[in-house]
């Protein structure tokens, strides 16, 4: 198998994170269209994102969430969802909270420290902050006193590391969250988790700027769905609104 990843990406780190931990053999291939436009990512995928998944006979599943419920289905062992139907939603709704509200918040933090010019970006920081906190919050009381959010490690647990340490480029103390914190260094051992992180850190220490991560060679930057509601939501409607009008947006090409 073959899997359109990029490094950086908290989907394409879930789906590496959970192949690596049942281990599944790939050829991972580092793609990010919004940055470098190649087409054999668009060819993929129709909203050319990654990660795609391209099977031995050359079938295609994109999105991170299908991904893995396909690799739980064909690899049950080790198993990432929990036996317990109650505990499987729960572990969706863990993961879900990850895909679109972590992503979304981080997303925008990011987005404000690119444009520190902007009137709205001390705000937009500030706004970013506040909320990762709150779903710290959350996540500190969905764990509760357990090891991991649904008592065994699951996709729950492979979504929200992907996050969690974005808390220090926030300036956010872990220290305000020891049940979370204790459950980070707990997925730190564990080796597929230890593996992404390394990457990470060796992708941190090549970036040459926040810029060279977000901005694509024709000067547009890749929105969607939640991560443009959360500065609406906010109410930075006119900081969209000038990034729409002078052309610095794209979205998920349609390459059907």
């Amino acid at each position: 198998m073959k899997l359109f990843t990029f490094v950086t990406s908290p989907y394409a780190r879930k789906v590496r994170i959970a192949m690596d931990y049942k281990g599944i053999a790939y050829e991972p291939i580092e793609r990010c269209y919004s940055l470098d436009r190649r087409p054999d990512l668009r060819d993929a995928s129709i909203r050319a994102e990654v990660p795609v998944l391209i099977l031995d006979d050359g079938r295609k599943i994109a999105d991170s969430t299908i991904i893995c419920e396909y690799l739980e289905e064909t690899h049950p062992a080790p198993p990432l969802y929990p036996r317990d139907a109650y505990d499987r939603a729960r572990m969706r709704s863990l993961e879900d909270l990850c895909d679109r509200a972590f992503d979304a918040v981080s997303y925008g933090y990011f987005i404000a420290t690119l444009r520190a010019d902007a009137p709205e970006a001390p705000a937009m920081k500030a706004a970013a902050k506040a909320e990762y906190e709150a779903l710290f919050r959350v996540l500190e009381r969905e764990l509760g006193s357990r090891d991991f959010f649904c008592g065994e490690l699951s996709v729950a647990d492979i979504a929200a590391a992907c996050h969690v340490p974005t808390a220090r480029a926030m300036n956010i103390d872990p220290t305000k969250f020891p049940s979370l914190q204790a459950w980070m260094e707990r997925m730190r051992v564990v080796p597929a988790v230890a593996a992404d992180l390394k990457r990470m850190r060796i992708a941190m220490a090549k970036m040459h700027d926040i810029a060279s991560e977000l901005v694509g060679p024709d000067g547009r930057i890749h929105w969607r769905d939640s991560r443009l509601e959360w500065p609406v939501r906010h109410g930075f409607i006119d900081f969209v609104a000038r990034e729409f009008t002078g052309g610095k947006m794209m979205f998920p090409p349609d390459a059907a």
